[in-house]
């Protein structure tokens, strides 16, 4: 890759990379159809904002090159863009001035999306909690040891994904998703406070949905949901057809989903960019 921006293009990771030894960095999953990605400004702003909250500076334009120079190797897929703090020593002290760098890898979008999207999913939970740490609460940061539990946990049930709570049990997000669920007409999604990702596709709903309601709620809370889904940038919006908390296993409305999914749809087709 031609390096006209600042940022340290990255083919293989070296032995003191930051990236691969502590996940010093931040990355994003983009979706790519037509040449064009979905969300691009929300990536490109994610990327900047929570390499900021890191400590690492990177620029917007140059996040923009990077995807730009990327784009015609294929014209549909999942791109992944990762920002790291380039090598160091042993410890876990930075240098004083990272050699901040940059790797980028195409990928399939996972088949089964298409299906979960028309069908919906049956969702339950696992016994991995998630740490409240506010200094990472929102940031897509590369350090994903907890998630890789959960997706170990999950390999062990007969769920699709999973409602994943913090260490007090408040609903946080599905493994690689937010939730959000639908009480008596309104829709509720999960504080992110505390712990969990604030992915561009739950911003571009709560953008396009102001009046979904942000809330802390205990698992026990959310028995009698009428409506659930999961949403990240890949999957867009995945009804939940069938809940299992426990003992209880009850079928959702997928209707409301497929609706609120369906209004959104010119508003999603405008944020798509070439960069």
């Amino acid at each position: 890759m031609i390096d006209p921006n600042g940022l340290a293009p990255l083919k293989q990771f070296a032995l003191n990379d930051r990236l691969a030894n502590y996940g010093d960095g931040t990355f994003t999953t983009m979706r790519v159809s037509d040449g064009k990605v979905a969300l691009l400004s929300r990536h490109i702003n994610r990327l900047v904002n929570d390499s900021q909250a890191l400590g690492l500076t990177v620029e917007a334009e140059s996040i923009r090159q990077v995807i730009a120079a990327a784009l015609p190797e294929r014209n549909e897929g999942v791109l992944k863009v990762l920002i790291g703090a380039g090598q160091g020593g042993r410890g876990y002290a930075r240098l004083a001035k990272p050699n901040i760098n940059v790797a980028v890898s195409w990928h399939d979008v996972p088949a089964v999306y298409q299906s979960w999207q028309q069908q919906g999913i049956h969702v339950g939970t696992v016994p991995v909690s998630l740490a409240r740490q506010p200094l990472l609460a929102g940031l897509k940061h590369a350090n994903r040891l907890e998630q890789i539990f959960i997706k170990q946990a999950l390999a062990h049930t007969d769920f699709d994904d999973a409602i994943v709570t913090d260490t007090e049990q408040n609903i946080i997000e599905a493994s690689a998703a937010n939730l959000f669920w639908l009480v008596g007409g309104q829709w509720f999604t999960s504080s992110l406070a505390l712990a969990g990702v604030n992915g561009v596709m739950r911003q571009f709903i709560l953008d396009n949905c102001p009046d979904i309601h942000i809330i802390e709620q205990q698992l026990t809370e959310i028995a009698h949901v009428d409506a659930m889904f999961l949403s990240n940038a890949l999957m867009q919006i995945v009804p939940v057809k069938t809940l299992t908390l426990g003992e209880s296993k009850r079928e959702l409305a997928i209707a409301p989903v497929l609706s609120l999914h369906k209004s959104l749809a010119q508003a999603y087709v405008g944020e798509y960019g070439a960069a």
